[in-house]
């Protein structure tokens, strides 16, 4: 029984992550400091307040060092299954992700940016519980998927509310009965059951979000949109750091303890330098060139390419390793 639990046990130190993201998002919107020009924030979305804006190029800066650290460890992955194709094997997946971005910035300039990023921001709520459940030793697949679509659709309500979409708060009925249907869905559809377990986290943020919507939907009457925005972009900045904070955990506890220190050290060095040429990229008009990557505008389109490359990461170690057997075989 010892064992068992240990086994389920998450390795990203969830509760230290919890109250970290937690802290940090809050003394991002308390700064007072312009971290980037109103103009750069506005291009972005006409909702965002100075503060808003602040805390998500922190996320947007803070995702970027998160993405250098999961690209260098899917190319570090492949590098070491062992065969005679590693050369050719990275390249063939650097290929893949150049095509893929190509392919994602089509979608974005078709789409638009503002759906564009809603349907990123909602794809990731699906990576972010497949890497919990990497965090506690789960395995992933088509089961991880069911567990976690009812989660991926009340988020994509809560965001379609805070978004107030087709000015859907302006119909309380709909926004009550449409609310109702998805709690009641969740709890038929495995969800009841599936609460009674102490480490199922799916069915309880689900019902939160739906919650959440009932709760800023009906508020939003007495507010305004850049309120909305920016509970909006606060659940944006919590799952993500959220994500960043319990990947850096799960990292540093297999790393040697000879070299825990400076991994630690070594994490916060990328996120601080990151952060700090972000926020000079978004100042200084010379680095204009720049944009692109770090630019408040294009950041979901990264995310997007994140997303997208770490689902087809595994398949394409996997095809290798199975080609590999093969062969030998």
């Amino acid at each position: 029984m010892t064992t068992q639990v240990l086994a389920k046990k998450s390795m990203a130190q969830p509760a230290i992550s919890l109250g970290l993201t937690l802290l940090l998002i809050g003394l991002a919107f308390a700064i007072p400091l312009n971290i980037v020009p109103l103009s750069e924030i506005r291009g972005f979305s006409s909702n965002l307040t100075t503060e808003v804006g602040n805390v998500y190029a922190i996320t947007a800066w803070a995702g970027w060092a998160h993405f250098i650290f999961a690209f260098r460890g899917q190319g570090n992955a492949l590098m070491r299954l062992k065969d005679d194709w590693r050369v050719s094997r990275l390249l063939l997946y650097a290929t893949i992700l150049i095509i893929v971005g190509l392919v994602l910035a089509w979608i974005r300039s078709v789409a638009g940016l503002a759906v564009f990023s809603a349907v990123v921001w909602i794809y990731f709520i699906d990576h972010f519980l497949k890497a919990v459940n990497t965090f506690r030793g789960g395995s992933s697949g088509i089961h991880q998927w069911l567990a976690s679509y009812q989660t991926l659709f009340a988020f994509g309500w809560l965001t379609v509310v805070l978004l107030n979409v087709a000015n859907i708060v302006a119909y309380p009925w709909l926004l009550w009965g449409v609310s109702l249907f998805l709690a009641l869905f969740i709890f038929t559809f495995g969800g009841w059951r599936t609460l009674g377990y102490k480490d199922s986290r799916e069915p309880l943020i689900a019902l939160f979000f739906v919650a959440e919507a009932l709760v800023w939907g009906t508020i939003s009457r007495y507010g305004e949109s850049a309120f909305l925005s920016g509970v909006y972009i606060f659940h944006i900045a919590a799952g993500s750091f959220l994500h960043y904070l319990g990947s850096y955990f799960f990292a540093i506890s297999k790393t040697p303890v000879a070299h825990k220190a400076s991994t630690v050290a070594l994490i916060v060095l990328v996120n601080a330098a990151v952060i700090l040429v972000g926020a000079v990229v978004c100042s200084q008009a010379a680095f204009w060139c720049l944009t692109p990557v770090l630019g408040l505008q294009w950041f979901t389109l990264w995310v997007a390419l994140h997303l997208v490359s770490s689902d087809l990461f595994p398949m394409l170690k996997r095809w290798n390793t199975l080609g590999t057997s093969h062969s030998s075989g």
